[in-house]
């Protein structure tokens, strides 16, 4: 078979496209696999296991990893595909964020003391205390919940 030169170098042409674009989607996907260029000192959150009863998680505070002021956990409900990253504050109050990374839906699982900030470890995002991205990729901060204090128990508002 006799290929003409205007075939070879249109069927070249091709090649060459075909073989930069995977190239770059190669680039593009590893860029997000790869770990953090400054991965943060976390250390992974306690887990509390909680149940939604009428769109509320209600937690026995005095059984729970947050029964100290300025101490921090990890609730994952719904078999795990709901998380809430849960504080228990100095002034004895609680706060309540979304665990779901608003980069790419990761769970941020970890917390670094030296910076006070809740760390995802999927691509290494930081966060404050109040959900504020402190260091991305994530562009958009953490969601809140609503908590109150009854009879002992904390209950978080879905």
């Amino acid at each position: 078979m006799k290929i003409t030169r205007r075939d070879f170098f249109i069927k070249s042409a091709g090649a060459i496209v075909v073989l930069s674009s995977s190239g770059l989607l190669s680039s593009i996907v590893t860029s997000c696999s790869d770990n953090p260029t400054n991965p943060a000192n976390g250390t992974p959150l306690s887990t509390i296991q909680g149940t939604v009863v009428n769109n509320e998680i209600t937690i026995d505070i005095a059984s729970s990893p947050i029964s100290n002021k300025n101490t921090r956990a990890l609730v994952k409900y719904n078999n795990g595909n709901g998380s809430i990253l849960v504080e228990h504050n100095s002034d004895d109050t609680f706060k309540a964020l979304s665990g779901i990374c608003t980069h790419q839906n990761c769970i941020v699982s970890e917390f670094d003391g030296s910076k006070s900030v809740f760390v995802c470890p999927c691509h290494g995002s930081q966060f404050d205390l109040n959900g504020n991205v402190k260091q991305g990729p994530a562009t958009s901060k953490l969601g809140s919940y609503s908590t109150r204090v009854e009879n002992d128990s904390l209950i978080i508002t879905l």
